[in-house]
């Protein structure tokens, strides 16, 4: 199916969780979807009262998973995701308002497995980087390495490598 699925683990998050989703459905188009992987225990009631609201609304697929792991549940995210692209978030980000049209675009510019986007910490909040060895970098460039959070990938691809190493 046309469209990106994003993919968030979740583990012992709270408000920011809350505010991540929202933020992320301003983003959806119509053939889009928010899959929740969620490996928390036990949410406190305000958490639990607007995940089952944001379900019942269908703006999201909520997932409770344990034991917890990162590889895990992203393979879960994988295997649930219904559209060709699969873009993986931290469950604290604060995304740009591109985020989604611009992992859209480059999978839709060229044949490539994976976009990697930029992922700024809070001491680097301002800083310009321009070494592509830094993951904060703002030029364009061909990276090894990547940090599990803010990538896309073609599903299809990363099911036919095994999806994530469990492992890990």
């Amino acid at each position: 199916m046309q469209g990106v699925s994003v993919v968030v683990p979740t583990y012992r998050r709270e408000q920011v969780l809350v505010e991540t989703l929202e933020a992320l459905l301003r983003q959806l188009e119509p053939a889009d979807e928010l899959l929740v992987i969620d490996q928390t225990e036990q949410h406190y009631p305000a958490t639990v009262k607007r995940l089952h609201q944001l379900q019942a609304e269908r703006a999201i697929k909520w997932i409770q998973q344990q034991p917890p792991s990162i590889t895990a549940a992203m393979n879960r995210g994988l295997l649930e995701a219904r559209c060709d692209v699969v873009l993986f978030v931290d469950d604290d980000i604060v995304p740009d308002s591109a985020l989604l049209s611009i992992h859209r675009e480059g999978h839709g510019a060229c044949s490539k497995t994976i976009v990697a986007g930029r992922v700024i910490q809070p001491w680097q909040m301002g800083a310009g980087r321009s070494n592509p060895a830094v993951f904060a970098g703002v030029e364009p460039a061909w990276v090894d390495e990547f940090m599990g959070g803010n990538f896309s990938i073609r599903r299809d691809d990363a099911l036919n490598l095994g999806g994530f190493d469990e492992n890990f």
